[in-house]
């Protein structure tokens, strides 16, 4: 068995419409770039195994075993930067724990960049201590208003999402001082209240910026990458306002970013020319590749 070829992404689109002649290469190359992100954020086969990147792209996550049903690679084509991966060849977990150990053995004085050569990356501290300080913020905070006490007996109880719900979330997002520790724990908690009430907001507004930004933190929390793409989507398309859609653009990019989606990839599809098309052209040199609110936003 000779093992897996490295190739670029380009030349894996190339190999593979020149043997699927009916393949669009635009749906080839987006597969691979999710399949890339999904990996280097680590996914893996439903068996445990890393997934093969190349193969993932047009048959789904798995690994080469599971997709092909061979013990073995022999030529098969897998993208550059997974070759070239320390740990690549080692699927077996008692292998990582193996070569591990073997590196706080033999290295104890560097053994952190030697880790770090082989893919791990470090937790900072201090992010653990901002998130213990969240926890027991949230854990303490209590309503403070009678707006707040009428939103939060409706997170917690449910119900229909009625105006006046609405305007409480709205008025409790807006004010100057919003009870953040409160309504942060019901977006970690993917309360389907809370979502129900973004829903309703953005039925009544499909282009409102905040709203989608509050579903984009809410997605963090809960399986709807395909919702807030369909979401963020239609805003695009429905938006009249240049200025608006260029925000709406950039926000959709950072939020659906670090998930493996190309949302500026995506939107010049969808608008190939004209002013939008435009905008989207331009947001490819000036948008940065980074994703997702870090925190809600009120």
């Amino acid at each position: 068995m000779s093992g897996f070829v490295p190739v670029s992404l380009s030349q894996f689109v190339r190999q593979y419409l020149k043997k699927n002649k009916g393949a669009d290469a635009e749906t080839v190359r987006a597969g691979v770039e999710d399949a890339l992100a999904a990996w280097r954020q680590g996914v893996r086969c439903a068996c445990g195994n890393p997934i093969w990147v190349a193969g993932s792209a047009v048959a789904g996550y798995g690994c080469f075993r599971c997709i092909t049903g061979l013990a073995e690679p022999d030529g098969d084509p897998e993208l550059e930067e997974v070759c070239g991966n320390p740990f690549f060849e080692l699927e077996n977990p008692e292998a990582r724990f193996a070569q591990v150990s073997e590196i706080i053995r033999n290295h104890p004085q560097d053994y952190r960049d030697r880790l770090e050569e082989i893919g791990f990356d470090w937790q900072d501290d201090d992010y653990d201590l901002q998130y213990e300080e969240e926890v027991n913020e949230e854990r303490s905070a209590v309503p403070e208003t009678e707006n707040q006490r009428r939103l939060i007996s409706f997170l917690e109880n449910g119900g229909r999402v009625t105006r006046r719900i609405l305007d409480a979330y709205l008025e409790e997002r807006y004010t100057d001082s919003p009870n953040l520790p409160l309504i942060r724990r019901y977006f970690k908690k993917a309360n389907p209240q809370l979502k129900a009430i973004l829903l309703k907001g953005l039925s009544l507004n499909p282009t409102d910026l905040d709203l989608l930004d509050d579903l984009a933190y809410f997605s963090e929390f809960d399986s709807m990458l395909g919702e807030l793409i369909g979401f963020y989507t239609d805003a695009c398309i429905r938006e009249t306002d240049m200025e608006r859609f260029s925000l709406l653009a950039q926000d959709f990019h950072m939020n659906t970013y670090d998930q493996g989606y190309d949302a500026l990839q995506e939107l010049s599809i969808i608008f190939p020319s004209g002013t939008k098309g435009a905008v989207v052209r331009q947001l490819f040199d000036t948008v940065d590749q980074y994703a997702g609110p870090e925190d809600i936003l009120f």
